[in-house]
């Protein structure tokens, strides 16, 4: 048997980020709390990860504690600093100020009242795919709808000019490098480029709605920053917004993409979901279970005389939470490794938990039933064609291509 030591290595090859189940079933076998090394932790099953998410005394920022020198390291790159200022990685009582005026914006009210828009992205998209397939070209699921139908939302509810979403997609896949386990120098640098990009992007924007205010997040957020009650300061304005734009698509591309192959995995799920077996809703909800667009993320201890299932848990120990394996634990869920939408009490942990459960999570869910169902209803043989390529990540799991073929 591993070591959990190795278990991590094994996770960062490339034949752990295709198919990391298998380990996440070695790491269960070692035990609920297993150390990594001095100070590191691994958390692999749900009673566990759950715990640890929804405790205020296990922290997102997991360098409130270290030294100066540490700090002046993580304050020369901008793409972890841009991390460090925003709601993500944020305790009490920072985390509940940013969170409350973000929050705003993703109210259950706001965002059932967004299905409308995201039906009318959808079908928009839909009908440009169907003429590149009668035109006799390829599509590539990824790039042609499942990063257009979050980014172009997104894009909308926060004031950014449709025609500029092309840049996006390779800005955030080199920003969003800095939130997996193992990060080397030259991904450091390419995330360090796009977060200047990024901000230089959006100092410009935000000065045009300074100027010239509209009726989205951009200019309610600039509201809260420049009001009497100063509830963002302009760092944390920059950083959250380009945060949200980011976050607020890559996960979900993720979640299509998957649901995706799951759907061509298994042929049977898509005949009962055409036949109305279950919902759609169901269906997502077990694709965040089965092949969740997040599989980890961490936090350090913030008290002494913590413990874990029975382990001692040292302040400023780090612990490595794999939602994705917590999402197939046995003891959670019977027969895990089984895609089952009629699953009951489905409850899987890959939006969180806590004061930091995702903000965004309804809208994610939303986006993927809608555009799921869409799809399906306009192109119910869809097929998969050539080779999919999978994303070189762990941490934000999904794929890179997925070509397609509607058969139309």
């Amino acid at each position: 048997m591993k070591t959990a030591g190795k278990l991590i290595g094994a996770l960062m090859s490339a034949e752990g980020k295709s198919n990391p189940y298998p380990i996440y079933r070695e790491a269960r076998e070692l035990g609920p709390v297993t150390q990594i090394a001095p100070h590191w932790f691994l958390v692999s099953t749900y009673a566990e990860v759950r715990e640890a998410m929804r405790s205020s005394a296990y922290l997102k920022n997991r360098y409130s504690n270290v030294d100066e020198k540490q700090q002046a390291v993580r304050r020369a790159h901008r793409s972890i600093q841009l991390f460090d200022e925003s709601v993500l990685l944020q305790d009490a009582p920072e985390h509940g100020r940013m969170r409350k005026v973000l929050g705003e914006a993703f109210t259950p009210r706001r965002i059932a009242a967004m299905e409308g828009k995201i039906q009318q992205v959808v079908d928009q998209l839909l009908d440009a795919l169907a003429e590149r397939a009668s035109a006799g070209q390829v599509v590539d699921f990824m790039e042609d709808f499942a990063v257009r139908v979050p980014l172009t939302v997104i894009c909308d509810l926060m004031g950014v000019p449709r025609e500029d979403w092309s840049r996006f997609r390779p800005l955030a896949v080199d920003l969003n490098a800095t939130l997996e386990m193992l990060t080397d120098e030259p991904q450091l640098a390419a995330a360090d480029a796009a977060a200047a990009e990024l901000d230089t992007y959006f100092s410009d924007l935000i000065e045009r709605r300074r100027a010239e205010p509209r009726d989205d997040l951009i200019s309610i957020l600039l509201t809260a920053a420049d009001g009497e009650a100063g509830q963002l300061d302009s760092r944390e304005l920059l950083a959250n917004l380009e945060l949200l734009l980011v976050a607020g698509f890559e996960t979900t591309t993720n979640l299509l993409g998957n649901a995706l192959a799951v759907l061509f995995d298994h042929p049977e799920v898509r005949e009962n979901l055409l036949a109305g077996k279950f919902t759609y809703s169901q269906f997502i909800e077990e694709v965040l279970r089965f092949d969740a667009p997040v599989q980890h993320m961490i936090r350090s201890a913030g008290e002494p005389g913590m413990k874990l299932a029975g382990v001692p848990i040292p302040v400023g120990a780090e612990l490595v939470m794999l939602m994705g394996s917590a999402n197939r634990d046995p003891l959670r869920f019977p027969d895990p490794d089984t895609f089952n939408p009629a699953r009951p009490d489905n409850q899987p942990l890959s939006f969180g938990g806590g004061a930091h459960y995702c903000i965004a999570a309804g809208l994610a869910r939303l986006e993927g039933a809608t555009a799921l169902s869409r799809l399906l209803a306009r192109f119910p043989r869809i097929t998969r064609v050539g080779t999919p390529i999978r994303a070189d990540r762990h941490g934000l799991r999904g794929f890179r291509e997925l070509p397609v073929a509607l058969n139309v």
